[in-house]
């Protein structure tokens, strides 16, 4: 047996391999059919795992915090159906997109890494970026030539999550620039925008009223919008874990 694990693991067959080294083959009333197809789905659900292990890693979200674990509230503009609608991921699989505003610590950013790790674990590449940030990189690749080759990496993202849009100032190259990488996911790829801004706001905020035209076409014209209002989904959950250990 040693040597079958031994041959299992220089295949690359490392799921196969943990569940032989660790099972009581004795006990088990299988047979030679059921034993084979037992192995094979160990061996799926462990590249399963790698994979998304990968995916998640790659996203660079900035919370582990799971969608399951975020609950409902009409009170603060997130109801059932937009919960159960992201839970099924409807908007991504439509290639639609996914706005979410509201003020300060209402739980924006929350919400969008909930779904990012979802869609994650259901196998889709993810990327999370902070808006701010990701105008001065695209400045920079601008500048040496590598634009090209930045809008290819951005069309590859099945999901892409820009945070924070309308924090801070933006110059006519760049929006250009973000109006082309729009542009290329549109209607082949989703997106989640988070902002304090409403959507309303949105066209005065870019300044070059052509392209703010374009921009909010591509995005809000096929567009599920959440604008979230009063306390943070982290603080509530958060909170219920506190009341719940101080009652242990």
């Amino acid at each position: 047996m040693e040597q079958i694990i031994a041959q299992m693991r220089n295949l690359k067959l490392v799921g196969m391999a943990d569940y032989l080294a660790t099972t009581d083959i004795p006990s088990q009333q299988l047979t030679n059919i059921e034993w084979l197809e037992l192995l094979l789905h160990q061996e799926v659900v462990h590249k399963k795992n790698i994979k998304i292990k990968r995916l998640l890693k790659n996203a660079e979200l900035r919370s582990s915090v799971r969608l399951e674990d975020i609950q409902h509230d009409d009170s603060r503009g997130f109801t059932r159906y937009q919960l159960l609608s992201l839970m099924k991921l409807e908007f991504l699989t439509k290639h639609q997109n996914l706005v979410i505003t509201g003020a300060t610590g209402c739980g924006k950013t929350y919400l969008a890494c909930a779904v990012g790790n979802k869609a994650c674990i259901e196998g889709y590449k993810v990327r999370f970026i902070k808006l701010p940030t990701f105008l001065e990189e695209i400045k920079i690749h601008r500048s040496i030539g590598t634009f090209p080759r930045l809008l290819t990496i951005m069309l590859s993202y099945d999901l892409l999550i820009l945070d924070d849009f309308g924090l801070t100032s933006i110059e006519s190259q760049q929006l250009q620039d973000l109006f082309n990488i729009i542009d290329e996911r549109y209607q082949l790829k989703s997106t989640i925008i988070t902002s304090q801004l409403p959507t309303s706001a949105w066209h005065d905020y870019l300044g070059n009223p052509t392209i703010a035209d374009a921009i909010l076409d591509r995005i809000l014209s096929q567009a599920d919008n959440i604008p979230l209002v009063g306390d943070s989904l982290r603080w509530k959950n958060n909170k219920k874990k506190e009341d719940k250990n101080d009652l242990n």
